[in-house]
């Protein structure tokens, strides 16, 4: 493994890994033969939260062409948020696999992410490392200070309401449902909604956020190339799993399929992609505990020659938070700026970085 994509995998568990969780824990499902434009909206506009459980999540792509190659990821492991407090950090302990080889070459990572109540600790290569409780403490005070600006710009609704911040009804991105049935998700009795892909309004959508997440200066997509695009997609489909009894969401799995025109010259001929996400143990407490004899997060850094951890500061090596690659620099200037940032503001702060 070299150094470089070493380094993207920490930053990814440390960094991007809490992004993608705040995204999960939302609401669920329908019942019986209802309609299923029905059973999405009680799935995505549930009161009742998901505050803890156990998350999976899996990333399957193949690519076929001259320049074929495959990836594999998944992440999985409990979770537990506060429940007098929604907008905490959650605790969680997560572990993460991942597999990419193409052009003759190989890529493999396993490690985890654990944070407890007053500390987070990475795990790479079999061992634990202690990120520090002081600079837990400065990236789960930003976190929580964002999370509570988001809620007042959305009228503190619900969490599955942060697209309508953006104009956005997800729900219209799928069309020709339907109720597949009840089908059983890790022991979990739900219903099973499908539906296709609707391309043309998810590109839409995406770029009402593009253009709001960065000063509304994102770039449009064409009539021509939005026709290009969905010319390129051959398949793309949704399926939606929620609990019949609790209507909270189980699974939800998007399976897609590209192939380039064949006079845009590309090396790759289709592209196979499947995305899921998985929740069981719904709701049920979980108890997280930090890893044993975990070494100080320098002693990882140092390995990898990594002088910082951007967004997360100056960091510590131990509860003491000492620092590592010198205080008050670009990182904390990231930390400054996500703690004054709208939610449509946030991505604008990368340029502190």
């Amino acid at each position: 493994m070299t150094r470089i994509r070493a380094r993207a995998a920490i930053f990814a568990l440390i960094v991007v890994l809490p992004a993608v969780l705040a995204g999960c824990f939302g609401g669920g499902g329908g019942g019986g033969s209802e309609d299923p434009n029905q059973v999405l909206d009680q799935t995505f506009n549930n009161p009742t939260k998901i505050t803890s459980g156990n998350l999976a999540i899996s990333l399957n792509g193949s690519a076929q062409g001259t320049q074929s190659g495959s990836l594999t990821a998944a992440i999985d492991g409990p979770f537990q948020s506060d429940a007098s407090n929604s907008a905490a950090f959650p605790q969680l302990d997560l572990t993460a696999k991942i597999s990419l080889s193409g052009q003759g070459q190989s890529f493999s990572f396993d490690g985890g992410l654990t944070a407890t109540k007053d500390n987070a600790y990475v795990e790479y290569q079999g061992q634990a490392y202690e990120v520090g409780s002081s600079v837990f403490q400065q990236f789960k005070t930003a976190y929580e200070q964002s999370v509570k600006r988001a809620k007042a710009a959305q009228g503190n609704q619900s969490a599955s309401s942060i697209f309508k911040q953006f104009g956005i009804d997800p729900k219209t991105w799928l069309t020709n449902l339907s109720n597949e049935g009840d089908e059983d998700v890790n022991g979990q009795n739900t219903i099973h909604i499908h539906g296709d892909a609707n391309i043309e309004q998810i590109a839409s959508d995406l770029e009402k956020i593009a253009q709001q997440t960065q000063g509304g200066t994102a770039q449009t997509l064409s009539p021509a190339q939005l026709n290009q695009v969905k010319s390129a997609i051959k398949a793309a489909s949704v399926d939606v799993y929620s609990g019949k009894d609790d209507h909270l969401l189980r699974k939800l799995s998007v399976s897609l399929s590209i192939a380039p025109p064949a006079s845009s010259g590309a090396s790759v001929s289709s592209v196979k992609v499947d995305f899921s996400v998985t929740l069981s143990d719904v709701n049920q407490t979980q108890t997280i505990t930090a890893p044993s004899s975990a070494k100080p997060i320098s002693s990882l850094l140092s390995q990898l020659g990594i002088s910082g951890l951007g967004p997360l500061g100056s960091l510590g090596g131990g509860t003491s938070g000492g620092s590592v690659g010198g205080g008050g620099g670009p990182s904390q200037a990231y930390l400054r700026c996500v703690q004054q940032a709208s939610p449509s503001q946030i991505s604008q702060c990368a340029s502190k970085l």
